[in-house]
């Protein structure tokens, strides 16, 4: 049995929250993941994710949570570490500001955030945000107080 425990608890929580999401068949994950690595070309897949060169950072701490509410409302594409339980899955959150309450409530994991048409790339590990594509103005951009 192929128990993939991030995908697990995120359609849990989401189902407690009612926060709409659904999981990719393992065929369609996979080629979404090849898309994403194939243009953003991931320095770490595994282990501390990240995404590397042409990148901008957010501190984790501050912003874990908050980050996704500068987002575009549309589908956003969550994978994981590609060496874990969880590889070639891709669970597909309906509404990307909603990944923070999301996140907020389930337990601590690291992950990928893309978009259908791979706009863009978010690493969420466990120290900071690293952000390429299209993200990277509107999650670097701070409001003004």
């Amino acid at each position: 049995m192929n128990i993939k425990p991030n995908t697990q608890e995120l359609i849990q929580v989401s189902t407690d929250l009612g926060i709409a999401i659904d999981v990719l068949d393992e065929n369609e994950s996979k080629q979404f993941i090849k898309r994403v690595i194939d243009t953003y070309n991931p320095t770490k897949m595994t282990g501390h994710l990240s995404i590397g060169e042409e990148t901008e950072t957010i501190p984790l701490e501050g912003n874990e949570f908050s980050y996704s509410t500068y987002l575009k409302r549309e589908p956003a594409y969550l994978f994981f570490d590609q060496e874990g339980r969880d590889r070639n899955t891709v669970v597909v959150v309906k509404d990307a500001k909603m990944i923070g309450k999301l996140m907020e409530n389930s337990y601590g994991m690291e992950y990928f955030v893309s978009n259908e048409t791979t706009d863009f790339l978010i690493a969420v590990n466990w120290y900071v945000i690293e952000i390429a594509g299209s993200a990277i103005e509107p999650l670097t951009k701070k409001p003004k107080s």
